[in-house]
């Protein structure tokens, strides 16, 4: 690409997050003694991406939403040991910079706030489709992101599944 060109991955507008067609998944490997590993998504998120020539994305994932299809993890998971879920309801990220890879995916860097405390994240991101809800007649964006990040001495993989309808102007 040169410099005079540029790519819009993310078509012009605000795209609102669907959170019913969205999931947010995530693998969390501890690295200290026993070594083990929990798989999960949270249920409930929210968020906006902006298109255009300055792209940006920000969310909200409300920690109580988080399920592993075992309670007692999950109950484990939300305790002071982990999230603090009373204490730290929301997780928060909002983008530094979003970067065209090629025509479908894009390089996403941001700050993820866990528990007040911010942790860098890089995601790769891929846009697999725009158009029309036959349904609503609502324009819509379809993206898949998938990243890893160090949380003290725990690996987590991310994979988000994401549906996102454009707001009115």
């Amino acid at each position: 690409m040169s410099a005079t060109e540029t790519t819009t991955i993310i078509p012009a507008g605000t795209w609102a997050i669907d959170p019913v067609h969205t999931s947010v998944g995530f693998q969390v490997t501890d690295t200290t003694e026993g070594f083990s590993t929990a798989s999960g998504r949270f249920i409930d998120v929210e968020g906006r991406f902006e298109g255009g020539e300055a792209p940006s994305i920000t969310g909200t994932i409300r920690v109580a939403g988080l399920r592993t299809d075992n309670e007692q993890r999950d109950a484990h998971l939300l305790s002071p040991d982990f999230l603090e879920g009373e204490k730290y309801p929301e997780i928060h990220f909002a983008s530094k910079f979003v970067e065209p890879l090629d025509a479908e995916r894009f390089l996403v860097r941001g700050d993820l706030i866990v528990k007040d405390a911010p942790v860098e994240v890089e995601l790769e991101g891929k846009v697999r489709g725009v158009g029309v809800r036959t349904q609503t007649g609502t324009e819509q964006l379809v993206v898949d992101a998938r990243g890893e990040f160090s949380w003290g001495p725990f690996t987590v993989e991310v994979t988000a599944a994401v549906t996102a309808m454009k707001e009115e102007a």
